[in-house]
C-alpha cells in the first residue's frame, strides 16, 4: 500500500509544483525528488563459500544471474537495482577506480580496523597494500595503454550478458598464466579495475523499488575482498547476514557482527544456508538454529535478531528445474517439520489443481522446494521490515507536508477569487496580509530560537546523566559483587556483563526524547493558537481551515539507539599470575578504560540525538514558513486573471487537496504504530 501512496504522492506533487507559489515550489520539488529516490537497499554479507550468490539469485528471482560455480566470483560490489528511479530496466554501469579511490581503500580500511583492533591489523594492512598493487599490475597487464585512460571512468552497457558481467566482476585467470588476449567478448579484462557494478531490472515481484547488493566475502584469503566488503557496509539500509549451516556463527562471523554493531548499522536478519547438506536434516538444523540464537544472545546481546534456516540450492531447483543433488524426500521431511510451510504447500497444490493440467507434478515438486528453501520467508521479512521502518515514515511525512501546502494554496486561490470579484478588495487584502505574514513569521522564528536553546540545555543535562550512570554501573560490574572483581577469577578470559548498563542508558535516552518531543509539540500547539488568533483579529482567518504547524517530523520521531550496540574494544586478557601480582592495578585500569569507552558512547548517543532532533525541528519550521509564504503570497498582478480562470484555479486546488485527504486516510498512520511499540 505504501508503494501506491508513494506513486500517487509523486503525481500529485508534480501537479502542485506547476501552480505553487515561488516560495513553495522548491519545497514541493524536493518532496517529489525525495519520494522518487526512495529506494532502500539490502546487502548480502557473509563468509566466502556461504552461498551468497545463489541465495541472491533465489531472493531476486534471477535464477542464474550471479554464477555460483565460479571461484572466485565476486571481487567487487554488485548493486542489482529493481525499479530504479531512472526507470532503467536493463544493462549495467561499471565504475572504475581512480588513484584517489585506490588510496581510499587503505585509509578507510584503517578507520574500520581502529573500531575493533587486534594484533593482526598491521600485518593485514601491509598485505592489503600489496594486494592493491597486485590488482593495479594485473589491470595494467590486461589493459595495456588503455589503463590510464580508464581510471575514474565507467562503461555503460545497454544490454548485459553473463559474459559481459564476468569481464567486469569475476576475478578470471591471471594474465601471467595465459597468452595475451584480444577477445573483448570473453576475456575478463576489467575486473581488477572495477570498483562497483550496477545492473538494472524491472521491479519484478518486489512491492517497491529496491537495490540488492552482492558483496565480496569475508574471511577470504585475498584480504582485499574482505576489505571491500567491510567498507561497503555503510551503504545499505538492511543486511542479510549469510551463515553456513556447516559452521554457523564462527569467530569470523562474530567479528563481522561486532563490526556491524560498531558501525551502528541498520536492521539485519540472519539466514543460515545449506541446511540441505546437514547429515541428519531437520534434527541437525534445529540444533544449529538453537546454537546460533544462543551465540548471538551471549556474544552480542542480540536475542531479538531473526534467524531463518533454508537452502539456496532448493530455491535454485525451484527456479530452474535443475534437480542435480536434490533429495525430494528431504524436502518433504523439512515441510512436515514446519507446519506453516506445509500449509502453504498444500494451499499451493490446490491452486495448481485448478490452474495447471499438464506438468502439475513437476510444478508441485518445485513449489515444495521453494517453500522449504526459506527464500519466501526471507523476502517477506525483509520487505515487511523495510516497509514498516523509516521508508514508511518518510512517505507519511511527505504526504503531511503536501497536505499543508495544498491547504495553503487552496486558501490563496480563494482570496484571489474574492479579489477578482471585488476590485476594491485588493488593497485591503494586500495590506492586511503583509502585516499578518510578518507577525506570524516573527512568532515562528521566536519559537524556533526558544526551542533550540531549551533543547541544548536538556542535551547537556542528559549527557551528564549518562556519564554518571556509566561511571557508577561500570564500577559496580568491574568491582564485582561483595567487592570481588570478576577480573580476579582464575579463568584465562574475563567476561563482564554490561547489558543492564546499555538498557538503562537506552531507557534514559527514550525518556528524554519523549519529554523533549512533547515539550516541542506543546510549544507548537501554542504557536497554532497564537497564529490563528492573529488571523481572526485581522479578519483573514478561516475557522473551518485553521493554520496549523505540521509537526509530523517531530511527532513520529524516535531516537536511534544503535550506538548502544557498539562493542567495547578493551580486551581484558590478563594472566592469572599477573592478577596475583597486580590485582588492584588490573581492576582500576580496566574500570577507567571501560568507563571512558561508555562515556564516549554516551557522547555519541547524545550528539546524534541532538543533531536528529534539531534537524527535524528545523524541517518543521522551514516548512511552516514556506506554507505561510504560500498562504500570503500575492498572485502575479502583471497577468490579471478572469473570473473563469480564477475559479478554475480554485477548483484545481480543491481537487488536489481532496485527493491528498483521501490518500492520507488509507491505512495505519505512523503515530498509531508508534503507540504500539512504546
Amino acid at each position: 500500500m505504501d508503494e501506491v501512496r508513494r506513486q500517487e504522492l509523486i503525481r500529485i506533487a508534480e501537479q502542485m509544483e506547476q501552480t505553487a507559489s515561488d516560495e513553495a515550489q522548491p519545497f514541493i520539488s524536493r518532496i517529489s525528488t525525495d519520494l522518487k529516490a526512495l529506494k532502500p537497499g539490502v546487502a548480502f554479507v557473509g563468509q566466502i563459500k556461504a552461498g551468497k550468490s545463489r541465495l541472491i539469485n533465489g531472493f531476486t528471482g534471477q535464477a542464474n544471474f550471479l554464477p555460483s560455480d565460479v571461484n572466485p566470483w565476486t571481487t567487487v560490489v554488485t548493486d542489482m537495482h529493481f525499479g530504479h528511479p531512472s526507470n532503467r530496466t536493463s544493462g549495467g554501469v561499471f565504475h572504475f577506480f581512480d588513484n584517489d579511490q585506490w588510496q581510499a581503500l587503505l585509509s578507510e580500511g584503517d578507520e574500520i580496523r581502529d573500531l575493533l583492533p587486534d594484533g593482526e591489523d598491521n600485518y593485514k594492512r601491509q598485505i592489503i597494500e600489496e594486494q592493491i598493487e597486485a590488482m593495479k599490475t594485473r589491470a595494467k597487464a590486461r589493459l595495456g595503454a588503455r589503463y590510464e585512460n580508464l581510471l575514474g571512468t565507467s562503461h555503460d552497457l545497454e544490454e548485459l550478458t553473463q559474459e559481459d558481467l564476468a569481464r567486469y566482476v569475476s576475478a578470471g585467470a591471471d594474465p601471467d598464466d595465459q597468452p595475451a588476449q584480444t577477445d573483448t567478448v570473453s576475456a575478463p579484462y576489467y575486473s581488477d579495475l572495477t570498483r562497483k557494478a550496477e545492473v538494472f531490472f524491472r521491479q519484478g515481484h518486489f512491492p517497491f523499488p529496491i537495490t540488492v547488493t552482492d558483496t565480496p566475502g569475508i574471511n577470504d584469503p585475498l584480504l582485499i575482498r574482505e576489505e571491500i566488503s567491510h567498507q561497503y557496509l555503510r551503504n545499505s539500509d538492511f543486511f542479510v547476514v549469510v551463515l553456513s549451516a556447516h559452521q554457523a556463527l564462527s569467530q569470523a562471523d562474530l567479528k563481522l557482527f561486532r563490526l556491524m554493531q560498531a558501525l551502528e548499522l541498520g536492521q539485519m536478519v540472519v539466514f543460515v544456508n545449506r541446511v540441505d547438506e546437514l547429515n541428519r536434516g531437520v534434527e541437525d538444523a534445529a540444533s544449529v538454529h538453537a546454537d546460533v540464537r544462543a551465540g548471538l544472545e551471549h556474544a552480542l546481546d542480540s536475542a531479538q535478531m531473526t534467524v531463518i534456516m533454508g537452502s539456496a540450492q532448493w530455491a535454485h531447483y525451484a527456479l530452474t528445474g535443475d534437480a542435480t543433488g536434490i533429495d525430494h524426500d528431504q524436502i518433504l521431511a523439512w515441510l512436515k517439520a514446519h507446519p506453516q510451510k506445509m500449509q502453504r504447500f498444500l494451499e499451493g497444490i490446490e491452486q495448481l489443481k485448478r490452474t495447471q493440467k499438464e506438468g502439475a507434478a513437476e510444478s508441485a515438486l518445485r513449489l515444495a522446494a521453494m517453500i522449504a528453501s526459506g527464500l519466501p520467508d526471507l523476502r517477506s521479512h525483509v520487505v515487511r521490515e523495510m516497509s514498516d521502518g523509516p521508508r514508511s515514515e518518510r512517505i507519511h511525512i511527505a504526504a503531511q507536508h503536501l497536505r499543508n501546502f495544498a491547504a495553503s494554496e487552496l486558501e490563496r486561490r480563494r482570496v484571489h477569487l474574492k479579489i477578482v470579484d471585488d476590485d476594491t478588495a485588493e488593497t485591503h487584502f494586500a495590506q492586511t496580509e503583509d502585516k499578518t505574514r510578518a507577525q506570524l513569521s516573527q512568532l515562528v522564528n521566536e519559537t524556533r530560537e526558544r526551542l533550540t536553546e531549551d533543547s541544548g540545555q536538556n542535551m547537556a543535562t542528559l549527557r551528564q546523566e549518562l556519564d554518571d550512570i556509566a561511571q557508577s554501573m561500570v564500577s559496580n560490574v568491574v568491582q564485582g559483587r561483595d567487592g570481588v572483581s570478576p577480573l580476579l577469577s582464575t579463568g584465562s578470559n574475563t567476561e563482564l556483563d554490561f547489558s543492564d548498563l546499555r538498557q538503562i542508558m537506552r531507557d534514559r535516552l527514550l525518556d528524554s526524547a519523549h519529554a523533549q518531543r512533547q515539550k516541542m509539540l506543546n510549544e507548537l500547539y501554542a504557536l497554532d493558537m497564537q497564529s490563528n488568533a492573529a488571523l481572526a483579529e485581522r479578519g483573514v482567518g478561516d475557522a473551518d481551515n485553521p493554520l496549523n504547524v505540521d509537526a509530523s517530523a517531530l511527532r513520529w520521531y524516535r531516537p536511534d539507539t544503535g550506538i548502544l550496540t557498539r562493542g567495547i574494544t578493551v580486551e581484558l586478557r590478563v594472566s592469572w599470575l599477573a592478577r596475583l601480582l597486580k590485582q588492584q592495578s588490573v581492576v582500576t585500569r580496566a574500570e577507567q578504560m571501560i568507563t571512558r569507552e561508555f562515556q564516549s558512547i554516551a557522547t555519541d548517543l547524545v550528539d546524534q540525538f541532538q543533531s536528529d532532533l534539531t534537524g527535524r525541528l528545523n524541517t518543521v519550521m522551514e516548512h511552516h514558513l514556506a506554507v505561510l509564504a504560500t498562504r500570503f503570497e500575492e498572485l502575479d498582478k502583471a497577468q490579471p486573471a478572469s473570473r473563469p480562470d480564477a475559479h478554475a484555479a480554485l477548483e484545481n486546488a480543491k481537487r488536489l487537496a481532496i485527493e491528498l485527504e483521501e490518500l492520507f486516510e488509507e491505512g495505519i498512520e505512523p503515530e498509531q504504530r508508534l503507540e504500539a511499540v512504546t
